[in-house]
């Protein structure tokens, strides 16, 4: 019990500091370039950030150090599959997987989800620039709306909150309004049936936790919402093997099937990789060692 009360005291001490050190690095913005043509282009730029190093002290766990990346919690746990969550071995450096491949399109709309990857790209085409975000979706009997194409149609500040018939019951009311105990958090886009939005359980995000939309760190919802203006589009994608360029080089970014769609993962990274004509350019025992992980991180296959 006191091993516990002591981890509580530890998480609040360091949780101002994580909120303070998360705003500082994750999100971008990033410079990216298309590749011009089919093939490898050697100044294509579709692998942005860079991986860190975190040195774990006392009382840590892996979701707040989650938070202070701006990572999903799945997303640094999965690429730490060895370390329990809470229980971490101190004064032990571990890597910090900053690093993505941005999703493949000829072009961009304004906010990009992968569901797949329980992350949200925000494109400012015009420089070149991403932003990206960990998202919270939904669960799987209430799954996040794919392929669809939205626009943003409201914004809010401290938003109450309609619950949907379904919850209903579980919060004895129709509607909560604006506070620290509101779902929704302090930031709500509407998107017709469904918002971006924040959350007053910051643990939930890069998880399925909700009824269908999206969450975002407090922080990170903050800086969307002031740089996403009513009528920008969404589109709500499921791709978890993304292929991208940096310095000539291919990487592969493979991600797990949280929605039970790919019957064959294996068989669907093939034919990704058949579709961009890179078979006789790649080192194959590492291609199969990152899908075969689904570490979530881009890993360099290039053959040398």
């Amino acid at each position: 019990m006191m091993s516990i009360l002591l981890r509580i005291i530890g998480y609040l001490l360091l949780a101002g500091a994580v909120h303070a050190a998360s705003l500082a690095w994750g999100a971008g913005p990033f410079h990216y370039r298309l590749p011009r043509g089919p093939g490898v282009d050697p100044e294509a730029v579709t692998v942005v950030g860079e991986p860190q190093q975190h040195h774990i002290v006392r009382y840590e766990n892996l979701y707040q150090i989650a938070r202070q990346y701006d990572l999903g919690f799945w997303e640094l746990a999965r690429y730490q599959r060895s370390l329990d969550h809470f229980y971490l071995p101190w004064e032990t450096d571990i890597a910090i997987p900053t690093q993505w491949v941005i999703p493949d399109r000829s072009s961009y709309p304004g906010y990009l989800l992968n569901v797949a990857e329980l992350r949200g790209y925000r494109f400012f085409p015009g420089k070149n620039e991403v932003y990206t975000f960990p998202i919270g979706i939904g669960v799987l009997d209430y799954k996040s709306p794919i392929g669809k194409h939205f626009r943003v149609q409201s914004k809010s500040v401290n938003p109450g909150w309609r619950i949907p018939k379904g919850l209903q019951a579980k919060y004895g009311k129709s509607y909560m309004p604006p506070g620290d105990d509101n779902p929704v958090g302090h930031r709500w886009m509407g998107l017709s049936h469904y918002g971006l939005h924040g959350t007053h359980a910051p643990m939930g995000v890069g998880r399925l936790v909700s009824h269908g939309c999206i969450r975002h760190y407090p922080e990170d919802i903050e800086k969307l919402f002031d740089m996403t203006p009513v009528g920008t589009t969404v589109d709500v994608i499921y791709e978890p093997v993304k292929f991208g360029y940096l310095k000539g080089r291919i990487f592969v970014e493979v991600h797990e099937d949280i929605y039970f769609r790919i019957p064959n993962m294996l068989k669907y990274a093939l034919n990704r990789l058949h579709q961009r004509g890179l078979e006789g350019r790649i080192n194959w025992t590492k291609f199969l060692q990152a899908v075969e992980e689904e570490s979530g991180a881009p890993v360099d296959i290039t053959r040398n």
